[in-house]
């Protein structure tokens, strides 16, 4: 039989106490430090279990006083309790969280619609939290949305994916979320991702095939989960083919230049150092309309161009990651959480070569 999360076991337990008549009306509910203690979890689930038992209207917190059972378990009938508590339960379960990073790139909004619409197919209402690629930001979402009761949440992690305890105190708990295209390599929980290695290994393995020797890596800096494996997939082109690998070709933006005007620039600079690239693989969509401009400047228009995600550029080919699929599984797989299944996996997507000529942009 599936584990059912922490808080929910924390919960039926105080429930199961109140409607047995062993804490009746005004009694007063354990403090969050002594529920802590006795189940030896952290504070975000006692919160939890606590946020549900409120909302069923078991129990009342009164400020600077603790917590106390809110009504005799004895008056009402054991029946209409659970109708109530079911339907307390049902409202409870109305809110799940989706956090992001930004609002800036193509495949993040296409997410962000992707995952209200079949959240709401599945009941649920979203809400969203914006980081601005801050991790302190992160924490502070991920706060504001167990304290208010969220049953769960889809978290798209900040760029520069550093060790954040939050995250790793979620998945410890076993509170229902999904990871969704960056992870944490060092917390097992459920992940949705895109196949980004074996996407970036059919791109190089095109260039190659067309007689590409020169071919340039451009991306942000090597600091997240997606990066790392874009990375790997360039590698692997020409591991498998025995090439050597020309490293003096990679042209990894900093994060703090690639947020401050100075991206375009950093990448004109290396382009101009690097006369004999004659392709590119960009790793971001941004990252390719740096290239494209820069390109553009020198007079390089023939060199060849494709993206990670759609750079809205005439004629540049890109690797296409399927939002949709995404989204529902990041929901199916949150709910499942929800439901009392806990099974942490890596769940992967495949992703599509979109290819367009250079005449198709002249058109």
């Amino acid at each position: 039989m599936a584990k059912l999360p922490l808080y929910k076991q924390i919960q039926d337990h105080y429930r199961e106490q109140i409607l047995a008549g062993a804490l009746r009306h005004r009694d007063r509910v354990p403090s969050e430090q002594e529920i802590m203690d006795e189940f030896h979890v952290s504070k975000i689930t006692v919160k939890n279990a606590l946020t549900a038992l409120a909302d069923e209207g078991l129990i009342t917190r009164v400020q600077g006083k603790g917590t106390f059972v809110s009504r005799p378990s004895a008056d009402a009938p054991a029946g209409s309790l659970s109708r109530e508590s079911d339907v307390a339960s049902r409202a409870a379960e109305g809110a799940i969280g989706l956090i992001v990073p930004t609002l800036k790139t193509k495949v993040i909004r296409k997410l962000i619609d992707g995952v209200e619409y079949y959240a709401k197919n599945a009941g649920y209402q979203m809400i969203l939290h914006i980081t601005r690629e801050s991790s302190a930001e992160e924490t502070k979402a991920i706060q504001q949305l167990t304290e208010s009761g969220a049953l769960g949440m889809i978290v798209f992690p900040t760029e520069d994916e550093k060790y954040n305890e939050s995250l790793l105190r979620l998945s410890l708990d076993k509170f229902p979320f999904v990871f969704i295209d960056r992870y944490l390599r060092n917390i097992d929980t459920y992940q949705i991702v895109s196949d980004n290695a074996a996407g970036a290994c059919d791109a190089v393995n095109m260039l190659l095939d067309k007689g590409h020797s020169q071919i340039a890596l451009v991306s942000p800096d090597n600091t997240n989960s997606t990066i790392e494996d874009r990375t790997l997939g360039f590698e692997k082109a020409y591991i498998d083919r025995r090439s050597s690998i020309d490293k003096t070709l990679w042209c990894h933006v900093p994060l703090d230049i690639l947020r401050t005007d100075d991206g375009e620039p950093y990448v004109l600079a290396f382009l101009r150092a690097h006369p004999e690239v004659t392709a590119v693989l960009a790793l971001s969509a941004e990252t390719a309309q740096f290239t494209a401009r820069s390109l553009q400047k020198l007079g390089r228009e023939n060199t060849e161009l494709i993206s990670f995600d759609d750079p809205d550029l005439p004629g540049v080919s890109y690797i296409s990651q399927n939002e949709e699929a995404l989204a529902q599984a990041a929901v199916e797989q949150l709910r499942e959480q929800i439901d009392g299944v806990y099974t942490p996996r890596r769940t992967v997507l495949p992703v599509e070569l979109m290819l367009y000529g250079r005449e198709e942009a002249k058109r």
